[in-house]
């Protein structure tokens, strides 16, 4: 009996002892689960880092794919006339094409004016002038002459000069492909204006046939330039002058030298219709002149 109840006290003592340990054990896994997680947690930020600044070369690293494969179009120049002629369609293009041909006109206009300039200061000199060296009148007579030929030349050498920048400002201008600026008034204007000058200063030096084309131009440019009495007047003139050098040379086809007859005519008419009016003595007059002048190239093809 004795031994028995000595057996269950150590059993229930050993029993005991197994229960402590087991409770301590669970409080230090308690314990130990928060410090494990919040290593997990902060090796999940080092992760996501790791991740955001990969993603960030892997998009830098795009960028400069992206740059180094793209369209260099900075030099580019087509080969296709096709798509020449679609660029030249752009407003920006004839803005372009617009501000070279003012700067050509501003050239020679410019040239123009300074040689206009020279000619008065010469003109002035030459008066103030004192020639006490001069005995008789044709020594006078020589050196105005001599004079008029040096103005002369510095006319014909600034209007040579001058054309060739209003002959670059119309074949400029004539490039202009967008509608937007060809119907715009200003430009009209510029181009009118453009024309007058080319035509007054080719007229001057004696370049007659190139003045044609352009006063016809002219003319049908708008209502205004129509009814332009000097477009008409230099028109006749040239109409003339190559009638004259047609009628001239016998190798000539006798309808070229009517063809120029009969517009010199009708430029004649409008001219004085535009000056005197349309019942004035003055367009009648004229118009017997050139029934007259009709009439003998009829007697002439006649025969």
């Amino acid at each position: 009996m004795k031994l028995r109840s000595i057996f269950k006290k150590l059993s229930a003592l050993i029993y005991g002892i197994f229960l402590i340990c087991a409770l301590l054990s669970g409080n230090a896994s308690a314990q130990q689960n928060p410090d494990t997680g919040a290593k997990t947690d902060t090796d999940t930020e080092v992760k996501t880092d790791t991740g955001t600044q990969a993603d960030v070369k892997k998009d830098e690293n795009a960028a400069g794919d992206k740059n180094r494969i793209g369209w260099m179009t900075t030099d580019y120049k087509p080969y296709i006339s096709t798509i020449k002629d679609l660029e030249k369609l752009s407003k920006e293009y004839s803005e372009f094409l617009l501000k070279r041909s003012v700067d050509e006109y501003s050239k020679g206009f410019d040239t123009l004016e300074d040689m206009q300039s020279e000619v008065v200061r010469l003109r002035e000199v030459y008066k103030n002038a004192k020639y006490l060296n001069e005995k008789w009148y044709w020594q006078e007579a020589d050196r105005k002459n001599a004079q008029d030929r040096y103005i002369g030349r510095l006319k014909i050498e600034a209007k040579m000069k001058s054309i060739t920048y209003f002959t670059r400002a119309i074949n400029t201008l004539d490039e202009v492909r967008s509608n937007d600026l060809k119907n715009n008034e200003k430009v009209i204007d510029y181009k009118s204006k453009l024309f007058r000058i080319y035509v007054s200063v080719n007229y001057d030096l004696g370049n007659i046939k190139p003045c044609i084309p352009i006063l016809e131009r002219y003319i049908t440019m708008r209502e205004e330039n129509r009814k332009d009495l000097w477009a008409h007047k230099y028109l006749a003139s040239c109409y003339a002058v190559m009638e004259a050098m047609l009628d001239k040379t016998g190798k000539t086809n006798e309808e070229d030298v009517i063809y120029y007859k009969n517009k010199k005519n009708q430029s004649i008419l409008t001219a004085v219709e535009l000056q005197y009016g349309l019942d004035s003595n003055e367009f009648k007059e004229i118009q017997k002149t050139v029934q007259l002048d009709e009439r003998k190239s009829e007697v002439i093809n006649f025969k």
